[in-house]
């Protein structure tokens, strides 16, 4: 598939990978599972080698398989004779199957196959001595091991009982030093047997039409206008349009061994990092997909969140003029504020973006996974990414700061913590732009003064009076027509806004925002209203994604909109 990998955003759990693979091998009903750094893996089977995915294995990938595949025995023999083979622990996907492990290492290549039997051995340099295409083999490989066991001339045939064709304990040639027991590994050395057959000679066999791969899936989604697709073990593939869930016609049921298949293109060839199985691609003509796999009572699943290749602009989200002034603050904070998926992040781009494109600057960005890359144009755009605790995202804001940025946009002030940090480079003169999980701009803002502790409300109350420049609040509805539309309330901090901040008079922002409409700010009732005026979108939808619901009521039975529908619902 044409699945490009993302190179600072592999993300993946080696037990997961562990079990495609063994899996893979057992629907080929295949002798043996190759893997190299640097070639693809596959199946060794009567027929014929077979690849498994498009994918190269990397260096990191095949270091985590070792790690988790060898037991610490073995992975001390193979630091020290270079290449070991001992039994595979017991896995789901094994079942009653014994496998067994053969590996060997020299410096930054790595060589492992997965045996359903024993195959007889040669020559340990084989594996390597074949690779034409390295003739400048570095040292520390197989063929090196004599520099490599300290000049002790330990050689693989030492380690191999070739009349017997069995393989023997290896005992450390370095011998037993004073006051310890002569070192003895479990493990034992033996040599590979690698399949003569160049990778590029390696023909893949022709998957049924339909599982053409995620490439198509992914593709046939996004031509349908989907914002993310789902696939589920026994289930048809589904797709997320204009936030509804729809199935997709034409596609069956994909079976869980169908989905290992789909999904280990873009699995097998990533690093490990212990968070989530959750991970960025980048797909040629549409964009960076975000992918999230899990396993639930039917199998495995995935969904594929795509995400367009181009930034939304702040003209084609239509900004009003009093919200893109908020990208001209040369300091102070301003926060984006909505629901889960209100499009904060298609905002918070767009504002970005904006400052790229006008203000000859310094922006760092702080994310939990980058989706929308912004390419350098008057600005000079750097853009970070951090998964990881509230200590992580501090450490990295304070880094941030270190290196003197103009604007630092931080994707998610999710704690007080967070938040003291940005109010702090806000205060200090810097233009610092962030998003917080709200449902509104005056709920945002109460919500960033209660969640901070109590003997310190009354600094972040001073700071936010002094620093605030504005709060951006935005849901999402659907179109009478299809589609869908912004509906976003603005509160910019005039002076009465900044004494009930001050003051901590919260429950007075409602009412200071509806009295600041000659200053441009927005009630997000307003915009309610107008939509449902103007027939962009139906009375029940605007009633359903309202913060404030008396206060529509109010508003529409003023404008003289038939409210009626209130009335079952009670």
């Amino acid at each position: 598939m044409s699945i490009t990998k993302s190179t600072d955003t592999q993300v993946g759990t080696v037990v997961q990978v562990v079990e495609s693979l063994i899996a893979a091998l057992l629907r080929a009903d295949g002798e043996a599972l190759v893997m190299h750094v640097g070639e693809q893996p596959s199946v060794l089977t009567a027929a014929g080698p077979t690849l498994l995915t498009s994918g190269e294995m990397t260096l990191t990938s095949m270091a985590d398989l070792l790690r988790e595949i060898l037991p610490v025995d073995a992975q001390h023999a193979l630091e020290e004779f270079g290449a070991v083979e001992a039994d595979l622990p017991v896995t789901a996907a094994a079942g009653d199957e014994r496998l067994t492990v053969v590996a060997a290492r020299g410096g930054d290549d790595i060589w492992i196959e997965i045996r359903r039997q024993r195959l007889l051995p040669f020559d340990l340099a084989a594996p390597f001595a074949h690779r034409e295409q390295h003739a400048d083999r570095p040292t520390g490989m197989a063929g090196d091991l004599t520099d490599r066991a300290g000049g002790h001339g330990i050689s693989p045939a030492r380690h191999f009982d070739a009349e017997s064709a069995r393989p023997v304990r290896v005992t450390s040639p370095h011998g037993p030093t004073a006051g310890s027991r002569p070192h003895e590994s479990q493990a034992v050395v033996l040599p590979l047997a690698r399949s003569h057959v160049r990778p590029d000679s390696i023909v893949r066999q022709a998957p049924p039409p339909r599982l053409a791969g995620l490439d198509r899936l992914l593709r046939v989604a996004a031509a349908r206008g989907a914002e993310t697709l789902y696939l589920s073990s026994q289930s048809r593939p589904s797709i997320r349009v204009e936030g509804e869930i729809i199935v997709l016609d034409g596609e069956s049921p994909l079976t869980a061994a169908e989905i290992e298949t789909l999904m280990l293109d873009v699995m097998a060839d990533r690093g490990h990092e212990p968070d989530a199985a959750e991970w960025i691609v980048d797909l040629p003509d549409i964009g960076r997909v975000r992918c999230v796999s899990f396993r639930d009572h039917r199998g495995p699943g995935g969904v594929f969140r795509i995400i367009p290749a181009r930034v939304v602009s702040a003209e084609q989200l239509g900004l009003s003029r009093e919200i893109q002034a908020l990208c001209t603050e040369p300091e102070g904070l301003v926060l984006v504020a909505g629901p889960r998926s209100s499009g904060k992040s298609t905002l918070i781009a767009a504002f970005v973006d904006q400052i790229n494109r006008t203000r000859g600057e310094h922006v760092i960005t702080i994310e939990n996974r980058v989706k929308v890359v912004h390419e350098s144009r008057m600005a000079l755009v750097s853009q970070r990414e951090v998964r990881g605790d509230t200590d992580a995202l501090v450490g990295a804001i304070r880094t941030a700061l270190r290196e003197s940025p103009d604007v630092l946009v931080i994707e998610d002030l999710r704690t007080p913590e967070v938040v003291a940090e940005a109010l702090g480079a806000a205060a200090a003169g810097h233009l610092v732009i962030g998003g917080i999980a709200a449902h509104g701009a005056t709920t945002a803002l109460e919500r960033i003064v209660e969640q901070t502790p109590a003997e310190r409300r009354g600094a972040i109350q001073a700071l936010l009076a002094e620093s605030l420049r504005g709060v951006v609040g935005q849901v999402l509805l659907r179109k009478t027509g299809g589609g869908r539309v912004a509906a976003r309330e603005l509160l910019l901090n005039s002076p009465s806004i900044a004494q009930i901040l001050l003051k901590g008079k919260l429950s007075q922002l409602p009412l200071a925002v509806e009295s600041g409409r000659r200053a441009g700010m927005v009630p997000l009732v307003d915009a309610l209203v107008a939509f449902v005026q103007s027939g962009v979108v139906d009375v029940r939808e605007a009633w359903r994604k309202a913060g404030d619901r008396p206060g529509l009521l109010k508003a529409l039975k003023r404008e003289g909109i038939d409210t009626s529908f209130t009335e079952r619902l009670a």
